[in-house]
């Protein structure tokens, strides 16, 4: 392994994280962090989801995860209700107002790509989208 390759690929997730805004403390302005919008789009995904089904997906720490929970009961965007196939688990389910938050976070979120990707010409663009795919792919072996 070059050290080089290890100096690169962690300079591209600086430069992409910071371009994309994910530290901000709000994501794209809005009222959620980005780990709580990913909550909500993975609830949004699979009605009934359960906390234990969320950790392993967003690779998510399940202290940090019950907290984003509980604040969305508190702000009524989930019900929880008692999982019929494990009594000790609940199953997660967006409220109307949850879905609507989610909707606009998501469509916040589309017109930024939107916007980003609308600056570069079709065929850089088209490139681009390969290569995330690609990246995808190897990365996905470690996993």
């Amino acid at each position: 392994m070059k050290e080089s390759h290890i100096s690169e690929m962690r300079a591209f997730n600086r430069w992409y994280t910071a371009m994309i805004g994910v530290l901000n403390r709000k994501w794209m302005d809005g009222d959620l962090t980005l780990p709580e919008t990913r909550v909500l789009q993975a609830i949004s995904m699979k009605d009934g989801i359960t906390a234990g089904e969320i950790v392993p997906l967003l690779h998510i720490d399940k202290s940090y995860l019950s907290k984003i929970i509980l604040r969305f009961e508190r702000a009524k965007y989930l019900t929880k209700r008692v999982s019929a196939a494990d009594a000790r688990s609940y199953q997660l389910h967006l409220t109307a107002l949850g879905r609507r938050e989610f909707e606009k976070h998501n469509q916040m979120t589309n017109e930024f790509v939107r916007q980003m990707l609308e600056k570069l010409p079709a065929a850089e663009c088209e490139e681009m989208i390969q290569c995330m795919r690609r990246i995808t792919e190897i990365l996905g072996k470690v996993e």
